[in-house]
């Protein structure tokens, strides 16, 4: 049967892909955060070994609360970003399916199906 569109390695590669931009995200909030430390370390630093002024905690209690909201936009990124990788993998592997029953069959690819399984099964077994 012919198919317009992706075939079954186009999917594989798109599904290769989504890795990578899980793993930059990762290295983004890292760089962050370290940003974000090295900002805020020097004044908990001053406010620790001075006789701290009502204006220097204001200001230590803004930077916290500015640090904060910044890590909560991160947070929010990072797993908004997780679960479209996991929503984009889910769709790339019924999508895979679905090309893969057009292209054997519902009763060849039912058979080939039982063959992982049980080959699955007795792998688990020998181990």
């Amino acid at each position: 049967m012919a198919h317009a569109g992706f075939s079954t390695s186009d999917l594989f590669v798109l599904l290769s892909k989504i890795p990578p931009y899980v793993s930059a995200t990762v290295q983004h909030i890292t760089i962050v955060l370290g940003h974000a430390q090295r900002l805020i370390t020097p004044t908990i630093n001053s406010l620790a070994t001075s006789e701290p002024d009502i204006i220097s905690i204001l200001i230590l209690l803004v930077i916290a609360w500015l640090s904060l909201l910044v890590l909560n936009q991160v947070v929010r990124v990072a797993y908004g970003v997780v679960a479209m990788a996991i929503k984009v993998a889910l769709l790339t592997v019924a999508g895979i399916a679905v090309v893969y029953v057009l292209n054997r069959g519902p009763e060849d690819a039912g058979h080939d199906l039982g063959y992982a399984v049980r080959t699955l099964i007795e792998y688990v077994k020998s181990l």
